[in-house]
């Protein structure tokens, strides 16, 4: 390839990774929904490790997308951190911000850390494995990213809408309108804060020192990328040691004074390329790396990682996290119940859930009804940050699933709305002394007028009074009766999850007699 050709690919790289990076902030940025599902599901098909544990349950355009990122890192190295992740856009953002405010600033080479970064990798993979999340959802690009846009940003961009909306309204206009704002607790929001705040260190003190060191992502496609066909490598003949290339190298990988490449580092920025005055720096395809050996690519820590870091695990001999039942709590109360969290139709189980979801928060902030709220250790250690269903906020809309249809991880799995009106997340519990029809001898019959599939109904009580009855068979738990019941501090009816989801029995609908038209009466 000329020279003129090579340059462009840095041109290249930032129209693609500006516009993924657009798209995939949309996507947790879209508090009116008005984004489809579908179109989702394109986007973040390209996004690494949540495609890889949806591989592992379901396959669809997240297989095409495993498989184009596979073979892209085959051929062209670690282009991906370069253009598809939005971590890594995001670190270039606060890498150029710094150059800018430092001029003089310039990289400089520095080994990576691989025994570090393999070695977290190998503890994250036996975790996941094992079927806990921690470590992957503390680290994991995409999911990072998510969570800082859904419990930042997006708050910001509601607060915005409903304060234009509450101003159109004074003058009777009403095609803005007013969105519930979720509320989010100090400690979950610390998290995405936090980890926001190391980023911008790491990049502005060091380039791509996430990437190299911490990042899932980064290790796996620094693995592949050591077979990669294409490779950037230095031209012996061609190089006139100005030293340009190291200066403007992010990852911190090209040795200028030895004319070295690291290519397992590389994030295929293309930046060297560009800078360089001459053709020092190219891209070359295998053929053209062994018919001259002035051609260097430095690779030296390969040995050393398949030495010191690859031991034998036994993964089948680490503890998997226990998960508390609700059969083990029947006889216990409403607090009890919220103990447990309810986890999201399509998720099959609660420990199906907890060990694919990487906690991105893309169901939070795509959930109409904003039923699914972020949690910290609600489902425990293991499951940091994942989302559950509050029914304090609302309630599962039983005509939606959009949440099992845009899921990058596999942990909800996708379902069409009929089978998904049928999946029983939890089941509905009553008590009586705490309802208001006998605690303050008034009708009431919210939970009954809610309940979408009629599994609760109202019995003859007292005189005109009605008590709530349940029918759990018709249950899907959704929680519209308990968002609905007026009682405090705790509802007369609540729902318990289950652990394992179950089938509910399809509701007898009876449908409405044709009336001829003739005979409709005037109402009044």
């Amino acid at each position: 390839m000329s020279r003129p050709k090579l340059t462009r690919l840095k041109n290249i790289r930032f129209v693609v990774s500006l516009v993924f990076f657009v798209l995939i902030s949309l996507l947790f940025l879209d508090p009116w929904n008005k984004i489809s599902p579908e179109f989702t599901n394109y986007v973040v098909a390209l996004q690494l490790i949540p495609a890889l544990l949806k591989i592992l349950f379901y396959t669809g355009v997240t297989t095409i997308g495993l498989i184009f990122i596979i073979l892209l890192t085959f051929a062209f190295g670690r282009v991906y951190c370069s253009t598809l992740c939005p971590i890594g856009t995001l670190q270039d953002i606060v890498i150029y911000l710094k150059r800018k405010i430092n001029l003089r600033e310039r990289f400089q080479y520095k080994k990576s850390p691989y025994i570090y970064h393999y070695l977290l990798f190998i503890l994250l993979t036996i975790f996941t494995v094992a079927g806990s999340t921690t470590l992957l959802n503390l680290f994991e690009p995409f999911s990072n990213y998510g969570r800082i846009l859904t419990n930042t940003a997006e708050p910001l961009i509601i607060l915005t809408n409903n304060f234009i909306s509450n101003i159109l309204g004074d003058f009777q206009l009403y095609f803005v309108y007013v969105i519930p704002l979720r509320k989010i607790s100090l400690d979950i929001l610390a998290i995405p804060i936090l980890f926001f705040a190391l980023i911008v260190y790491m990049s502005y003190s060091q380039g791509r020192l996430f990437c190299n060191s911490l990042c899932p992502a980064g290790a796996l496609l620094g693995l592949i990328s050591r077979f990669s066909i294409f490779k950037i490598v230095i031209n012996e003949t061609a190089c006139n040691e100005c030293g340009a290339c190291e200066k403007v190298c992010k990852a911190n990988c090209i040795e200028s004074e030895t004319k070295r490449i690291d290519f397992a580092s590389c994030i295929g920025c293309f930046n060297c390329i560009k800078s360089c005055p001459t053709s020092g720096v190219i891209y070359a395809g295998i053929k053209l790396r062994n018919a001259s050996t002035s051609l260097v690519v430095f690779n030296s820590s390969r040995r050393n990682f398949f030495k010191y870091n690859i031991i034998p695990v036994a993964v089948t001999s680490l503890p998997v996290m226990s998960i508390t039942d609700t059969i083990g709590i029947q006889r216990n109360g409403f607090q009890d119940a919220r103990k447990h969290p309810i986890s999201p139709p399509g998720s099959i189980s609660i420990e199906h859930f907890k060990s694919l979801c990487t906690a991105c928060h893309l169901c939070v902030t795509s959930c109409p009804t904003h039923v699914l709220y972020p949690t910290l250790f609600d489902y425990g250690i293991d499951g940091i940050l994942q989302p559950k269903l509050n029914y304090d906020a609302s309630f599962c809309n039983y005509d939606c699933n959009i949440c099992t249809l845009i899921c990058p991880s596999g942990a909800i799995l996708p379902v069409d709305v009929p089978s998904k009106k049928l999946i029983q997340i939890g089941r509905t519990h009553f008590v009586k002394e705490d309802c208001v029809v006998i605690d303050k001898k008034k009708e009431c019959a919210a939970c009954a007028e809610h309940c979408p599939t009629k599994a609760v109904k109202m019995a003859p009580y007292e005189g005109k009074l009605k008590l709530p009855e349940l029918n759990n068979d018709l249950c899907t738990g959704c929680g519209a009766c308990e968002y609905a019941c007026p009682t405090t501090p705790r509802k007369a009816i609540y729902v318990r999850r289950n652990s394992v989801h179950l089938q509910a029995i399809k509701p007898d609908v009876k449908k409405k007699e044709d009336v001829p038209e003739g005979l409709i009466e005037f109402p009044f």
